[in-house]
């Protein structure tokens, strides 16, 4: 029973009012429409087996915006062989299949978790026409398998964001016993000094979830240290969200050169 909805893309009764359920390029989404005229395309790739409906915030964020948003269930149990990329290599599938209907030349990802690091994966492996804007990456953890964080003496060449010309921004908790030090998102900024770290230090793994994501998952990656915290973290995202891409519509297509932090953390609310 628990493997049959972990392993479901579509939970039943989760689809919020306005969104359409559709298999594109092979992948079953959840595309939400803006009610203004849409101003831009945006991914949002859930942790590992987090309904799309614990997401509900940051779709909402991306709709006042006027973003068409393309809801991506991250399920880690299928395929179990290459799962990451391979979920990688179709968002670009599914932006070119969508681009025309949205009238988009470009597209932006918001990713937790594992959703984080596949979002990272697109933008160092799967982006040779620099069709992404921006990637927030959302406290990825970089496991099972490690592409970007192997330790140096490993003889094993870490996967790179430095050629990207996407605009990348990763967050850091610091939270959740089973994510190892040596595989987070912190440990990612330090080999891509290009990209721009945010700090969210006395909070959880979790917080970017609406009510936390699921009871497991908040047993397993902790609570933060109060709900006030939590309530600031989750509200800070929020906006970094709005405005990275906000501003991105207006100033036009990313280049490596809108990076404002380079080689350097920048931290907010660090509490």
């Amino acid at each position: 029973m628990i493997m049959d909805y972990l392993g479901t893309t579509f939970i039943p009764g989760e689809d919020p009012v306005g969104s359409e359920r559709r298999t594109v390029a092979d992948q079953p989404v959840i595309i939400y429409k803006p009610n203004g005229k849409v101003s831009g395309l945006t991914f949002v790739l859930t942790a590992a087996n987090i309904p799309l409906s614990k997401y509900q915030s940051i779709i909402n964020a991306l709709l006042s915006i006027n973003h068409a948003v393309v809801g991506f269930f991250i399920n880690v149990t299928r395929p179990i062989a290459n799962n990451h990329r391979m979920k990688a290599e179709s968002i670009p599938v599914i932006f070119s299949a969508l681009k025309s209907e949205f009238q988009v030349n470009n597209y932006n990802i918001v990713g937790h978790s594992v959703g984080g690091k596949i979002a990272l994966l697109t933008a160092a492996l799967c982006d040779d026409g620099n069709f992404i804007r921006n990637v927030i990456s959302l406290d990825p953890v970089d496991q099972t398998p490690v592409e970007f964080t192997h330790a140096k003496d490993s003889g094993v060449e870490n996967l790179s964001l430095e050629k990207s010309q996407a605009d990348i921004t990763i967050t850091f908790t610091d939270s959740g016993y089973f994510i190892l030090k040596s595989h987070t998102g912190r440990e990612i900024q330090k080999n891509n000094p290009s990209t721009k770290l945010i700090l969210h230090r006395n909070t959880c793994h979790m917080v970017y979830c609406d009510d936390g994501g699921l009871l497991s998952w908040k047993a397993l990656t902790g609570w933060g240290s109060s709900a006030d915290r939590n309530k600031v973290v989750k509200e800070q995202t929020l906006q970094l969200i709005k405005d990275t891409l906000t501003k991105s519509s207006i100033a036009g297509n990313a280049s490596g050169a809108m990076n404002s932090v380079v080689g350097k953390a920048k931290k907010v609310g660090d509490g």
